[in-house]
């Protein structure tokens, strides 16, 4: 019972000596007599207090952002959404381009007297054949020409009711007859008024389209222009550029190969002559 006395003893006597000590502290501080302290205390503390509200800010931060975690996954969602939308409007948009420019092209050079239907080309099996998005329900049939304005690009060999095959230059089992002419592309699409310089008959090959039986008395030269002249075909096409001129003098007709101007992996639109 005496030890719990003097506890509460002790413990009245640090509450006392603590009051005391507070209101000479603030007596002293009311003077002005313990500004030196005061400064201290806070050349200490200043930084403490400024790490602790830095700690405390990116706490806060932090925490904001884990409970706005959801609301970003929204926000990043709504984005990427809106992100595709304008990549397929993009599309779209360079879709439409391209046919326009190939239907400013077709009508420029297309005659009169021709129809032709516009088809989107859906892929390649191989290097010798293009698939396209209309067939016999289109009005196109076996033995069509497929061209991108004055442009040779093939036959069609088979068609149903929503698509047809094409047979490219490239094909082995492709073979025309093609004069060759001097001048550009844009001379070219009159070759009726060009002199040719040779007569020769184009073939698919694994190497390329080959130009065979050209007369070894023409001035042939590299760079000139492989015109289409076929009987399947009807009229003048322009095919590409010989390139590769064989100079053997001791054979009997010269040879070489055609770079087409049509890039027939990258064709898009076409238009397909149904009648000529």
């Amino acid at each position: 019972m005496k030890a719990k006395s003097n506890q509460l003893n002790k413990e009245y006597f640090l509450l006392l000596f603590s009051i005391v000590i507070g209101v000479i502290f603030f007596l002293l501080d009311t003077l002005g007599s313990v500004d030196f302290l005061r400064s201290g205390i806070s050349f200490v503390m200043d930084p403490v207090a400024y790490e602790g509200d830095k700690l405390g800010l990116e706490a806060k931060e932090y925490l904001e952002t884990f409970v706005r975690l959801n609301e970003f996954r929204k926000e990043f969602n709504k984005l990427s959404v809106d992100i595709y939308e304008k990549e397929v409007e993009n599309s779209f948009y360079i879709l439409l381009k391209e046919e326009n420019e190939s239907l400013k092209k077709q009508i420029a050079l297309a005659g009169a007297e021709n129809k032709y239907i516009m088809a989107k080309v859906l892929g390649s099996s191989d290097y010798e054949f293009l698939q396209l998005n209309k067939g016999s329900s289109s009005g196109i049939a076996v033995g069509d020409v497929v061209m991108w304005g004055n442009m040779f690009v093939g036959l069609v060999i088979r068609s149903d009711e929503e698509g047809c095959f094409v047979r490219l230059p490239t094909s082995k089992s492709s073979n025309l007859e093609v004069v060759v002419v001097r001048g550009g592309i844009e001379e070219a699409r009159v070759a009726q008024s060009v002199d040719a310089l040779t007569r020769g008959v184009v073939n698919g090959s694994l190497d390329g389209i080959r130009v065979e039986n050209m007369s070894m008395e023409a001035d042939l030269r590299n760079g000139d222009v492989v015109i289409v002249n076929d009987a399947k075909v009807g009229e003048y096409l322009v095919l590409g550029y010989l390139v590769g001129l064989s100079e053997n003098p001791a054979a009997t007709s010269r040879s070489g190969y055609v770079s087409t101007i049509v890039d027939y992996d990258k064709l898009v639109t076409v238009f397909v002559r149904t009648a000529f």
